[in-house]
């Protein structure tokens, strides 16, 4: 191997050995301070002499002295403490955490920047040098003689685990999960063989030649089915064998989302006085690697609000009957097919008053309970804090942890602990990459629900119905239930119903005692479906939380059942005249014009729910073959697209004869000023922007073209 390969090699490896090695010593350095007695300090202060030592001979191997230097300062310091030659004091770590800070942003630098220089700041030498009271000796040579590099492994380091890009393992997912894909649809051809062969043996043929042939084609009937469903069942063990083992290697301890969160606690707590420890429970439970992943800002924005917000000051929990110390639990278990995080603290609430005063101040509707009062504290701009600090104030974080969550098809939830102290508790899957899901019918149009989500489905009669305008109640035997008609909340069409026909079908969406019942045209089945996401530009499209691929390739939205939940509950029924009959207008037709095939996919679904014939186009040049050829009613295109943008294809448009007056919408992912100038001056009827889309907004502006 040539030696620029192995360097590059080598410094791979040492690059992965920094960020392990860096966060082994910040936890290490956060459990000393919480030490309960000299013997477990003591020991804990050896461990982290070893660390240092280890990371020297590493830095020293592939020549990045600036580390090495560190590291053999920090080990100066730790053989002091860790020998008991003076009184460990903060100060000391708080110099020792701020040299493994630099030592993993180096590692990060080296990581995007192999070549640049790695000198270490002189503030972080200084103060290690500070605390040693006394000059360095000069770091050993970790080479041997001849300047030939030590090994950089030993046997000892050898734990049998391969580290595996997370990228490879999505791909590979995503790839059995296009196999369980591919048998479900073999299961249907077995199925389709099956009934052909049902239905050819009751053919009655006449006395020829081509009833002689019947018994010879029955029987290859008979082997082609038997056949289909043998290699079915064989598909159906060989994919399910390797979608474990995938799930297996992906999974990642609770406790890794966790990382940082001492960190995090103690140094809010220097800044603002306050005293508080953490506590993790449940970190050793495994779950999939993207949920971990995706967890780990929530978490950090949850306990800096119990930390800015909830924890008080030593005087104030004093006076309160309280310990000084206070104290903070992220905690993590599994129910069923269910993911379920509880961040709780003991400090002073939720401020109800403040979060109902904030909510008035935006204009929102008074809150109908308790529950739904809290729901507002996920609303961009409102507060769980009275007051404006550094640390809380101003209305952001709380949202940004719903979203987050709802990314990942969870649920968030808040409440006042009884005693003092407020709890989030966080509700999801178990994996990202498929869904167990319900198929649902409505507008005309195929949705899917997360099962782990529905309580039950069922029917109700239309006269049992709230009145439109009235407060939106279902009076049932479980209790008064929010009703959410949705279609109408999509702006689809109803369903026709036909005269004397008084029964809904409802999907109940939610928890005991908060149910929705999710009115629909029809429940198709439920099965395992592979998920995607709907991409950064159409991130805020909030009623919608993926698409599933359906088994014969269609694509079916995935609704997001929080969003139906609050929609319901957002105060009086907005359904349909439960005796009226929708008649449905005379199909127009939409030109869909964007380069994106997820944006396309996504407005072609709108449109035909809500009652219009769709056409596709790529690009601008494809967009204005078609018309030229086909025509539309109404032409919906992006900005920005190949060969020929929305821009060039409005001015192309405008000026056809035959084409001048037909309505153009355009849609951008920019939303600049001068992007909007440019669009309506070349003579696009409307411009939307993907940043902001909204379903009703979009299928309004397209009426009003129609």
């Amino acid at each position: 191997m040539a030696k620029a390969d192995l360097d590059r090699q080598l410094l791979g490896l040492f690059i992965r050995e920094v960020q392990e090695r860096s966060g082994e010593l910040e936890r290490m350095l956060l459990a000393v301070e919480g030490a309960a007695g000299a013997d477990e300090r003591r020991h804990l202060l050896e461990r982290l002499l070893r660390i240092a030592h280890s990371l020297k001979g590493a830095a020293g191997l592939v020549e990045i002295r600036s580390i090495e230097k560190v590291c053999h300062r920090m080990e100066d310091l730790l053989a002091q403490l860790a020998r008991a030659e003076r009184p460990l004091e903060r100060a000391d770590l708080d110099v020792l955490l701020e040299a493994t800070d630099w030592i993993a942003q180096t590692g990060g630098k080296l990581e995007r920047e192999p070549g640049a220089p790695m000198t270490p700041t002189e503030d972080v030498l200084e103060r290690l040098d500070a605390r040693l009271g006394e000059k360095p000796k000069a770091p050993q040579d970790t080479r041997a003689a001849g300047g030939v590099p030590m090994p950089p492994v030993r046997t000892s380091d050898l734990d049998g685990s391969i580290r595996l890009s997370g990228h490879r393992l999505d791909a590979l997912l995503y790839r059995s999960g296009e196999l369980l894909a591919a048998k479900s649809r073999l299961s249907l051809r077995a199925a389709e063989a099956a009934s052909l062969r049902e239905r050819f043996r009751r053919v009655r043929f006449p006395h020829t030649a081509n009833g002689e042939a019947a018994p010879s084609l029955d029987e290859s009937l008979r082997e082609l089915a038997a056949g289909l469903s043998e290699d079915a069942r064989l598909i159906g063990s060989l994919v399910g064998a390797l979608d474990h083992e995938i799930r297996r290697a992906r999974m990642q301890r609770f406790a890794e989302a966790c990382q940082g969160l001492s960190r995090l606690v103690r140094d809010i707590g220097n800044a603002s006085g306050k005293l508080a420890e953490l506590n993790i429970l449940g970190g050793e439970i495994e779950v999939d690697r993207s949920i971990v992943s995706g967890l780990q800002d929530s978490l950090r924005h949850l306990v800096r609000n119990a930390m800015g917000h909830g924890i008080e000051t030593p005087p104030e929990r004093r006076k309160a009957g309280k310990p000084e110390k206070g104290r903070i639990t992220v905690s993590a278990a599994l129910f069923r097919d269910r993911f379920q995080v509880h961040v709780e603290d003991d400090g002073r609430g939720f401020d109800l008053k403040s979060i109902a005063e904030a909510a008035a101040g935006k204009g929102l509707p008074e809150a109908q309970d308790e529950r739904q009062l809290l729901r507002r504290a996920f609303e961009p701009g409102i507060s769980t804090s009275a007051e404006l600090t550094s640390l809380s104030g101003r209305g952001v974080g709380l949202d940004i942890v719903r979203n987050a969550v709802e990314a990942m098809r969870g649920t968030v939830e808040l409440s006042n602990v009884r005693g003092g102290g407020a709890a989030f508790t966080m509700t999801l899957p178990l994996t990202l990459a498929t869904v167990r899901a319900l198929e649902v019918m409505s507008g005309g149009q195929i949705f899917t629900i997360d099962t782990s989500s529905v309580r039950r489905v069922g029917q109700i009669s239309t006269r049992d119905l709230p009145e439109r305008g009235k407060p939106n109640l279902l009076k049932t035997a479980n209790g008064d239930v929010r009703v959410l008609d949705l279609a109408t909340w999509l702006g689809f069409p109803g369903p026709l119903m036909p005269d004397g026909k008084d029964i809904r079908t409802a999907v109940f969406v939610g928890t005991a005692g908060d149910e929705t019942a999710v009115l629909v045209e029809q429940i198709l089945e439920e099965q395992e479906m592979l998920v995607r996401s709907l991409g950064p530009r159409l991130a805020n499209t909030r009623c919608y939380s993926g698409a599933t691929i359906l088994p014969d390739g269609r694509i079916a939205l995935l609704l997001n059942a929080a969003a139906l939940i609050e929609a319901a509950a957002s105060g009086e029924y907005s359904g349909t005249d439960a005796y009226s009959l929708q008649v449905r207008q005379a199909r127009k037709k939409i030109l869909v014009v964007d380069d994106s095939p997820s944006v396309r996919a996504l407005e072609k679904l709108i449109l035909e729910g809500a009652g219009y014939d769709v056409a596709i186009a790529a690009d601008g040049a494809e967009a204005w073959k078609h018309l030229r050829t086909h025509g539309a009613d109404v032409v919906v295109a992006d900005i920005d697209m190949p060969e020929m943008d929305g821009v060039a294809l409005t001015q192309t448009i405008r000026r056809s004869r035959k084409f001048a007056q037909l309505p153009v919408i355009l849609i951008s992912g920019r939303d600049t000023v001068e992007e909007k100038e440019q669009g309506l001056h070349a003579g696009a009827n409307a411009y939307m922007a993907k940043s902001s889309f909204d379903q009703q907004l979009f299928l309004e502006a397209v009426r009003q073209m129609v």
